[in-house]
């Protein structure tokens, strides 16, 4: 990777290395198969389905309730996945809620839900919903937080991986709620346990970059738009084996834009995942495989979480085993990055130069209540281990060393809440090496980092507000030492979420120092404000200032002020299958900054999403 100047959001440099195994080609081409052969199937199966379907019965699952009928209200620890145990009386509603287009109460899921709110401050949703708005598999305690307990990301009424949905609750018509159910539970024979899941997504984002990457890409200003769009079949063969496929297409464009090298930002459609799982019981434990290609989000927001840019999200191909106990799970991988570069469709390859393995275990501390409330909190320890082949450390002059890395990262999270204290406190050391090119020499790396969130939620007010704090520590390295002394920097190549730090992306998770309030509020029930104001320094003066955890800047300022970046994130979930959004932000630079050269300037971004 070079010094970042125009195309600093490019990510991580891979070059095609292997054609996709045998193995892996044949799933695609099945799972192709699958989704043309469905849209008959459904043809011939919709309408007698939709006769059927009773969307007032699907408030609750188990037992069926009518609207104004008393309800019922669950604890966490009445939950196991998706099926209610124990049930307890609950006061009758006053008003019963039509379903309908705009619907802002009972049918929509929770905002929570978003799959691109998986960066934001986690809180725990304590308070179960029906299984007709919540699709999360059997992961009992572990569906905290819709779902991103688990493992694989947020999992509300859609998920960020969309195989982590579960809809096999559409057995019983009564609880399908609109006419898209359809699509998501096709039997295939009368037990009902072969079955095929349909997927898909459109999403659009727009960007206005005034004097983008501080200045450094010398695009001002840049107006920048792109897509993708998404179709996936989900085909279950009995408890135990399913096969998951999902094709995958998005392009970009704008008006003097920047930043578009590489595949994940334009790609023709190809297989963005594909792979077996196979799932049963063992000593007392739900034990599952996946093998083939994936998505990966095993991992605290501040390491890696959904990508909202580029338009292709990471995808992984490998091996991929878990286990999950009443309190305990544990989570084993070995996988490499998809290389998306060849721009023929159905051609990317398996990209062995960046390697992702490791373990990751949580167990969920016993749910207790304090000040009234339920509370829930999970210790968390992992160790991730990250080869990458290109890869490259700053100079002060300005320019780079090319060579490639090796990196071992244990660490520890807590997280949850107690009562209404919503937090997050995690620590990681890296070590290993970096070597450089051209048979160069080898530093070894000793790197940290440190990352708090901490909010007070108050549950009384309008729109029940959580107001707290951010933090995070994370090592920077030191230029002026020889290049075979210990290197300091910690490395984060596969960037987290846009809405945990950053939401320009104009900074990464390296050599940085970072404090400020932070704010979520629900306006209304089906609209969401989070607030941050984050100020900036670098670690260590003898550092870059990172544009993420593989690219850096030219500048090399005296002080270690960076910015201080005021940012707002409101998002509209209009329906189910509709959200809309506004990000911005204003990057003010420091002087130290400006005086290498360094500028202020805004970001803006609109998005639409439409999803079955």
């Amino acid at each position: 990777m070079t010094v970042i100047t125009t195309d600093f959001r490019a990510g991580l440099a891979i070059a095609p290395l292997r054609t996709l195994p045998a193995p892996q080609y044949y799933a695609v081409r099945l799972t192709a198969g699958v989704l043309a052969g469905s849209t008959i199937l459904f043809c011939l199966w919709a309408m007698p389905a939709l006769a059927e379907t009773a969307p007032n019965a699907a408030y609750l699952h188990l037992p069926h309730t009518q609207p104004n009928a008393p309800q019922t209200s669950t604890t966490p620890e009445e939950v196991t996945g998706s099926r209610i145990i124990t049930p307890t009386p609950a006061p009758a509603t006053s008003r019963t809620p039509h379903p309908g287009f705009w619907d802002g109460n009972r049918l929509l899921p929770p905002l929570t839900s978003r799959p691109e709110a998986y960066g934001q401050p986690q809180a725990l949703e304590l308070k179960p919903l029906p299984t007709a708005l919540m699709h999360q598999g059997p992961w009992g305690v572990f569906n905290a937080n819709t779902g991103a307990a688990a493992g694989f990301g947020t999992v509300g009424y859609y998920a960020v991986s969309r195989w982590a949905e579960d809809w096999s609750s559409l057995r019983d018509k009564r609880n399908r709620l609109d006419a898209m159910d359809a699509l998501k539970y096709i039997p295939f024979n009368t037990k009902g346990d072969i079955y095929l899941t349909l997927s898909g997504n459109f999403r659009q984002h727009n960007f206005y970059d005034q004097r983008a990457g501080f200045g450094a890409t010398k695009k001002d200003p840049a107006y920048r738009n792109n897509f993708r769009w998404n179709l996936g079949g989900d085909l279950h063969l009995g408890e135990h084996v399913r096969f998951y496929g999902e094709l995958m297409s998005g392009q970009a464009a704008g008006v003097n834009y920047y930043g578009y090298a590489g595949g994940r930002w334009r790609s023709k459609l190809d297989a963005q995942q594909a792979f077996v799982e196979v799932r049963g019981k063992v000593l007392g434990a739900t034990v599952g495989g996946m093998a083939g290609r994936m998505t990966f989000l095993d991992a605290p927001p501040y390491v890696t979480a959904g990508s909202v840019y580029p338009s292709l999200p990471y995808s992984w191909n490998g091996l991929r085993g878990y286990a999950f106990w009443k309190n305990f799970r544990i989570d084993g991988f070995y996988l490499t990055l998809t290389n998306n570069a060849p721009v023929t469709p159905f051609h990317d390859q398996v990209g062995w130069n960046s390697r992702l393995f490791g373990a990751y275990t949580s167990y969920a501390v016993p749910s207790f209540k304090f000040m009234g409330r339920n509370s829930q909190i999970f210790v968390d320890t992992f160790y991730l281990g990250m080869l990458l082949s290109s890869s490259s450390l700053p100079t002060m002059a300005g320019g780079s060393i090319a060579g490639s890395t090796h990196r071992d990262t244990p660490g520890m999270r807590i997280w949850g809440n107690a009562g209404p204290l919503e937090f997050s406190i995690g620590g990681m050391w890296q070590g290993g090496e970096f070597r450089a090119a051209k048979d160069g020499p080898t530093r070894p790396v000793s790197a940290y980092a440190i990352d708090a969130t901490l909010s007070w939620r108050f549950a009384k007010w309008p729109g029940h507000p959580a107001i707290g704090i951010q933090v995070d520590d994370v090592s920077g390295g030191n230029m002026n030492k020889s290049q075979t002394s210990t290197w300091g920097s910690f490395l984060s190549p596969f960037v987290p979420s846009a809405y945990y730090l950053d939401m320009s992306t104009y900074l990464g998770q390296s050599n940085l120092i970072d404090v400020g309030p932070i704010a979520t509020i629900t306006p209304t029930s089906n609209t969401t404000l989070l607030l941050k104001v984050p100020a900036v320094w670098r670690n260590n003066r003898e550092d870059a200032v990172y544009a993420n955890g593989t690219a850096f800047y030219a500048y090399r300022p005296h002080g270690t002020y960076t910015a201080t970046i005021p940012q707002a994130s409101f998002t509209w979930r209009a329906t189910r299958h509709i959200t809309l959004g506004i990000d911005g932000e204003y990057i003010f630079a420091s002087r130290s900054m400006i005086h290498a050269g360094a500028s202020s300037g805004a970001f803006v971004q609109s998005n639409i999403e439409l999803t079955f």
